[in-house]
């Protein structure tokens, strides 16, 4: 088999190689290397990394940096250096943002990858791409408002890049790969603080 994050020959799903890299690093070769046009396929894998935590913030530039290789992959012109930058973005959002800040940083990793793909700026001449990255940033975070228990990193990052997905269908220009079943969590028995069946993504079976 080939190794997931790098595609080179692997006797492993994840080779010795990718299994000792930063987290970061996983995200930008596993994003570097994929063709896949599906930004919740590919972070599904990338978190069943051995070192990828339950919680933290590098779900944030998880999500940033999914939707980039996702847009990319779809057709949408983006360079290997706007990869980098939505890393390096959505990492920048502190620990514990979204209990501080009144702000979850998934749906914020949203509009970073908007404003990437869009090279916006505080110019006058970037109105609209701003516009089109608050509009989904906004729409993830009051996804996320909706619903109810315990926090949880991956119901965020599940229910953030669904949306995502279909927004980049409405208004980016490209056609990402929608799920075609319902997304099932397999970190549940990770998780102390599970919201079990209360949480659309949950399953029972793992």
């Amino acid at each position: 088999m080939n190794c997931i994050i790098c595609h080179n020959p692997s006797d492993n799903a994840i080779c010795q190689h990718c299994a000792v890299l930063e987290l970061q690093e996983v995200i930008r070769a596993y994003c570097l290397n994929t063709a896949s046009k599906s930004p919740l396929n590919m972070a599904q894998e990338i978190m069943g990394h051995p070192g990828f935590p339950v919680a933290g913030h590098v779900h944030h530039a998880l999500v940033a940096a999914v939707l980039v290789a996702a847009y990319r992959n779809a057709g949408g012109e983006v360079s290997p250096e706007k990869l980098d930058e939505a890393i390096k973005k959505g990492n920048g959002i502190p620990g514990g943002f979204c209990a501080g800040f009144g702000a979850d940083a998934a749906a914020i990793a949203c509009g970073i990858a908007v404003s990437l793909i869009n090279g916006n700026t505080i110019n006058a001449e970037h109105a609209a791409g701003r516009a089109q990255a608050h509009a989904l940033t906004g729409e993830a975070m009051l996804n996320i408002a909706n619903n109810s228990g315990n926090r949880c990193c991956k119901r965020s990052v599940y229910s953030v890049l669904e949306l995502a997905t279909n927004y980049f269908n409405r208004v980016m220009g490209v056609t990402l790969e929608a799920p075609q079943k319902r997304i099932s969590c397999p970190f549940t028995a990770k998780n102390k603080l599970c919201n079990g069946p209360a949480c659309k993504y949950y399953s029972d079976s793992v």
